[in-house]
Order: structure tokens, then C-alpha cells, then sequence
């Protein structure tokens, strides 16, 4: 019942998330061409001087083929419009009832309006007009961007974008563009002109920069942030793509908009802006597909995933084509990008249904990003007259936010299950006392929970920074867990040898938790096959570590030392640490205190069980520690208890 319920919740959210595309996507497409109408636009009823700017959209006078200057205006001489071009746009886009010009040639595009008279310092605000032009107002020439001309030797494309002072009309404006386009896709006035006072025009310029200059910042940190992530852990592919992502987003906000890179770097060329345009273009959506598939992974199909990725590889290879070339191929592209665009949608929909950790969140954020890129697309393509290229910002600030979310959200839950983990291990340490009387509970003295604990914690940092050794340290930790577990009662022998490996073991494991601060000396002069009661100099050693040289700040030496003697071997684990006074040397043989040292009880027990003999330790405060074993020669430890 709760399952059907369950579904039930999610397939009402996919259709309310339905909805919400259709609406949004009859709210981009739409014809409306603004307030402009054959030429003539009425301005003086609106208050310009109230931080206000107005678009100036709608149908310009259109003269194709011809260059005319405001001469070309005069009364008596008025020449007759041959057509009414839609701004912005572009005179070669395809617009059901009006003709489609040629890609490339010259035209003359030309706008009368009025505007209220108080306004002392008229402006416009010019982006993208491709691509070279030449401006006259009230039959003044006020700018040029480009060289226009017919003659190819002597045309020069550019994309500048200004901020032009107009001379005082005293209420009326003439407005006549000169435009040539011989080199690209897409000729005309491609972006909106806005008018008003040059002061809040500047304003307004200034905010959008500000703005995007924001944007830039929060896109790359976030960008380089989950690029050394996935530096550090080279399994987390979608930390990998979603820094792309970002990275791109942060291009793209350099070249786009108030282009802030030609502030910082003017004399970088308008090409690169163009070509770094077109790099984000071509592969953020793929970069955006593969991060969703990488991130719900098994819900894709793998040969649809590549017939749809695959062609963004000969968009690629498009970057090193003419720009002419390269631009009659966007329509290819603007239908591949859709065809990404809804498999992302769906996959996150599928998601969604399948109940996936953050889908909904990922479904709604993603899809609105998603959704300004198909605005994007469709004011591009003259689809639509709303320009939501600014969106595209808090799109992408939409998914930082939820990444950066989910991100939190996570490591808080991770954070809570080491706490409890943590918890755990301290109870279970609490009751290491109950269980020291069986073998059992003296092995589980030997493999301390923290010990494992703070061993695979260190072992994941270090694999964060270098994988090799995080490989090394988890193959000691196997060794050390084998040699820990291998004997089966505590009458087993090993070598000296192999004790010593196993202290080497457990000393690079401590060693990268604690780096140089503690170090390991040997000074064995025996034969390496003597044998030894098996796991005996660990634990001594272990507890010279963790209740000694760790104590101290500047760290220390644990020195390990075994010599024959007259009475048979003599083994001596010293330390330079804190030592111990005698009140608490005492306590580490009584049942209440045993936790002052690792299983030192269980070895005196041990070694009186097998030898008649136990521990001597040698300690005072601040000046170290010294525990001395001696196995007597030729004695041989009992064979079993229970035939004494």
C-alpha cells in the first residue's frame, strides 16, 4: 500500500513538472515583435527618467541591398521601405509571411520615434549586430563598429558592444543603421537596441557585469572545487562532470552577456569570445547528460547514449572550420541539442519514478536550467521574442545551490553515521574487560575497534591524495587482520622474523596517521627463524605507541631489542614517551584499569600460563618506558593445559 502510494506521489509531480514545461514553452514561443510598428514607436508617455529602458523591438523600416544614408530621407526625397524587418532578429531567418533575404549582403535598417523632451543625455544600448554597421541619428553620424562596406576588400566584421550618446532631438529621433554582413551566418540586428538615458544605461551595464562577474567566481570555484575532488578519487566520475560543467558555465559567462573578458583583456581578439562560445555551445548539454547518467547510474540505455553523444564530436571538430562554415551547420546542432535535452528529462523523470535519492530536487532544478537553454535556443532561432539569456545565470545558480545541497546533506548523514559508528566502538570497547578470560576476548583486545577505526579513517585521507600509497596501506592492513586472525590458540609459535614483519605492518599504518613524529628502531642480534610465542611484540609495541610516544607533542621512539642471554632470549620494547608513575603502573595490572594499556594483562597472563614468568616494566613520568620479557632457553611452552 505505501509502495502505491508512493507512486502514486511521484507520477502526480511528474505531471505537475509536465505542466510546467508545457507553460513555460508557450510562454517562449511567441511572435510578438514589441511596440515598434512600420518604423514608428511612440515614447513620450513613458517616464524615462525613472530608471527606466525600453527595448526598441518591433518592425524597423528594412532597405535590402542598399546602404542609404539619412540624405536618402529627406522630404521630398523619401524612399519607400521595401519591407518591415522584425528586431531583433535576422534577415535571413525563416518567418512564416515574410521573405528570407540572403546570408550575406548590405541593408539599411531605419526607426522614427518620439521620446519625452526632458531627457538631457539620450542614449543606446547596441550588442550584436552582425556583423559591422554604421549609425546616424537625427542625420548625425554617432558611431561605427566594423568597417560596412559592399566591397569584401574593404569590409571588416566586428562585435562591440556600446553604450552610444545621441545628439538632442528635442523630443524626436531618427534612427538609421547601415548594416553589412559578408563573412557570417546570420546578418542583421540580432540583439535588442535599447533607449534611455545614457546614465541608467550605464547603470544598468554596470549591474549585468557585476552580476555576471559573480557568477564567473561562484561557477569556477565550485568548477576547480569538484575537479580535485574527483582528482583525488578517480571513481567519483560525476564529481568530474559536474566540474566541467562549471568550468564551461564560467567561460561562457566571460564571453556572453556584457562580455566581461574584453573588459579585463582588451586586447584579446572578439574571435576567441566567438570560439569559446561556440566550445560551451557543443558540450555542456553532453557534459550535462553524461553527469545525470554517471549520477542514476543503470537507468540509460548504453547504445542510445552513445548514438546521441557521438555526434558532439563532429561539432567539435567544427571549431577548426570557417566561421561561415561552421555557423550553416548550428540548425544540425540545435536539433541534436534538443534530442539531449529530452533524454536528460527523461532519465531524471524515470529517476523519479524509481524513487533515486534527490530526484525530485535534481528533476525540478535541472529541468529549469534546462529549460533557459531551450529559450536560448528558440530566441536564437527567431523562434520566439523573449529573451531569457540572463536566466541562464540563476539557472545555473539554481544547480549550484542543489548541488551544493545535496552535497551537505550527505556528508551530514555520513558525519552521523561515524558518530554512531563511533559510539559503538566506545561501548564495545567498555565491555572488552567482560570477555578477556577466553581466547576469543584476548584476540579482540589485540585488534582494537579504534585501532581499525583510526586506520581506515587514515587510509581513506591518504588515498584522497595519493592513491599508490592508500593502496600500500590498505595491503598492510589486510596482512596485519591475516596475522591477527591466522593462530587458532595461544600456544602457537612464530618466527622472530615474522613478528617483525607484523610490527612493520602495524608501524606504516600508525606512521601515516602520525608521519615522522613516531618512528620504529630494531636491534635484533639473534637468528630471525628463533621462535617466539605468536602475537607477543605487537601488542607491547602497540601500547608503547598509543600510551607513549603519541602522548607527547614532538613524538618519539619505540626501540625494539632482542638478545641472547644466559637464561634464554631476552626481548625488550622500550619508548621515550610520557612514562607512567607508580600509582598508575599499578593500574594496569588490576581488572578495573586494564584499559591504561592494550592487552598488557593478557600477555603477563599469557606468559605466566606458558613460562612461570610475566612482564617487568621499567617507567617513571616524562622519561619513558620499558617492558622486559625473557623466554628461558631450552623450555618449551606447555603443550596443553589439560595434561599438566
Amino acid at each position: 500500500m505505501k509502495k502505491i502510494k508512493g507512486n502514486c506521489n511521484e507520477i502526480i509531480f511528474l505531471i505537475g513538472f509536465i505542466i510546467l514545461i508545457i507553460v513555460s514553452i508557450r510562454f517562449m514561443y511567441s511572435d510578438e515583435a514589441g511596440p515598434v510598428d512600420q518604423g514608428r514607436l511612440e515614447l513620450t508617455a513613458v517616464d524615462l527618467q525613472n530608471d527606466e529602458t525600453i527595448p526598441l523591438d518591433g518592425y524597423w523600416e528594412f532597405y535590402w541591398n542598399d546602404l542609404l544614408s539619412p540624405d536618402s530621407f529627406v522630404d521630398g526625397e523619401t524612399k519607400e521601405p521595401l519591407s518591415f524587418e522584425k528586431v531583433p532578429g535576422s534577415w535571413n531567418d525563416k518567418v512564416k509571411g515574410r521573405k528570407k533575404y540572403p546570408d550575406h549582403g548590405v541593408a539599411t535598417y531605419r526607426l522614427r520615434f518620439s521620446y519625452p523632451s526632458d531627457i538631457s543625455d539620450p542614449a543606446l544600448s547596441i550588442k550584436i549586430i552582425s556583423s559591422a554597421y554604421k549609425l546616424y541619428a537625427n542625420g548625425v553620424f554617432v558611431n561605427e563598429v566594423g568597417k560596412v562596406s559592399e566591397d569584401p576588400d574593404f569590409f571588416e566584421p566586428d562585435y562591440k558592444q556600446c553604450i552610444v550618446p545621441l545628439p538632442d532631438g528635442g523630443g524626436e529621433m531618427e534612427l538609421v543603421f547601415q548594416v553589412a554582413n559578408l563573412n557570417y551566418f546570420r546578418g542583421g540586428m540580432r540583439d535588442s537596441v535599447f533607449f534611455g538615458s545614457e546614465k541608467v544605461l550605464y547603470q544598468e551595464k554596470m549591474y549585468r557585469t557585476a552580476l555576471q562577474l559573480l557568477f564567473i567566481g561562484l561557477a569556477f570555484g565550485v568548477g576547480i572545487y569538484y575537479l580535485m575532488i574527483y582528482a583525488f578519487q578517480r571513481k567519483q566520475k560525476t564529481a568530474l562532470y559536474y566540474g566541467l560543467i562549471c568550468v564551461l558555465t564560467a567561460m561562457h559567462g566571460c564571453v556572453w552577456g556584457e562580455t566581461p573578458y574584453l573588459i579585463l583583456f582588451p586586447e584579446f581578439s572578439l574571435r576567441l569570445g566567438l570560439i569559446v562560445s561556440y566550445i560551451v555551445l557543443y558540450n555542456l548539454p553532453l557534459l550535462l547528460l553524461l553527469f545525470v547518467v554517471n549520477f542514476y547510474p543503470g537507468i540509460n540505455n548504453k547504445k542510445l547514449l552513445l548514438a546521441i553523444a557521438l555526434p558532439t564530436l563532429l561539432f567539435d571538430i567544427l571549431l577548426f572550420a570557417p566561421s561561415g562554415f561552421r555557423a550553416s551547420f548550428n540548425i544540425y546542432f540545435c536539433l541534436l541539442e534538443l534530442i539531449q535535452i529530452i533524454y536528460i528529462i527523461l532519465i531524471l523523470m524515470k529517476a523519479v519514478l524509481r524513487g533515486r535519492d534527490h530526484s525530485k530536487i535534481m528533476l525540478l532544478t535541472i529541468g529549469l536550467f534546462l529549460l533557459t537553454m531551450v529559450g536560448d535556443l528558440f530566441h536564437y532561432r527567431a523562434v520566439s521574442s523573449v529573451d531569457l539569456s540572463y536566466l541562464f545565470i540563476f539557472g545555473n545558480l539554481l544547480i549550484l545551490l542543489t548541488m551544493s545541497y545535496i552535497q551537505a546533506e550527505t556528508q551530514s548523514k555520513a558525519n552521523e553515521q561515524l558518530i554512531s559508528y563511533n559510539e559503538k566502538l566506545l561501548e564495545a570497547d567498555a565491555l572488552r574487560g567482560k570477555v578477556m578470560e577466553t581466547e576469543y576476548a584476548f584476540l579482540q583486545a589485540q585488534i582494537r575497534p579504534h585501532f581499525l577505526y583510526n586506520a581506515l579513517n587514515t587510509i581513506v585521507n591518504v588515498c584522497e591524495r595519493d592513491g599508490k600509497k592508500g593502496s600500500k596501506l590498505i595491503l598492510d592492513l589486510a596482512i596485519y587482520l591475516q596475522n591477527s586472525l591466522e593462530f587458532n590458540d595461544l600456544n602457537k609459535l612464530a618466527t622472530i622474523k615474522k613478528e617483525l614483519e607484523f610490527i612493520d605492518t602495524y608501524f606504516r599504518i600508525e606512521q601515516a596517521r602520525f608521519g615522522e613524529k613516531i618512528q620504529l628502531k630494531k636491534e635484533i642480534h639473534v637468528d630471525l627463524d628463533e621462535t617466539i610465542p605468536v602475537f607477543l611484540l605487537q601488542p607491547l609495541v602497540e601500547n608503547a605507541v598509543r600510551h607513549g610516544i603519541t602522548k607527547k607533542i614532538e613524538g618519539g621512539t619505540v626501540t625494539v631489542k632482542i638478545e641472547r642471554i644466559e637464561e634464554g632470549l631476552c626481548i625488550t620494547v622500550e619508548d621515550d614517551g610520557t612514562g607512567m608513575d607508580a600509582e598508575k603502573l599499578r593500574g594496569v595490572f588490576s581488572e578495573e584499569e586494564m584499559h591504561e594499556g592494550v592487552g598488557l594483562r593478557n600477555i603477563d597472563e599469557r606468559l605466566h600460563y606458558l613460562y612461570g614468568s610475566g612482564l617487568k616494566i621499567i617507567t617513571s613520568f616524562d622519561e619513558g618506558t620499558s617492558v622486559k620479557i625473557t623466554i628461558p632457553k631450552r623450555i618449551e611452552p606447555f603443550e596443553k593445559k589439560e595434561n599438566c
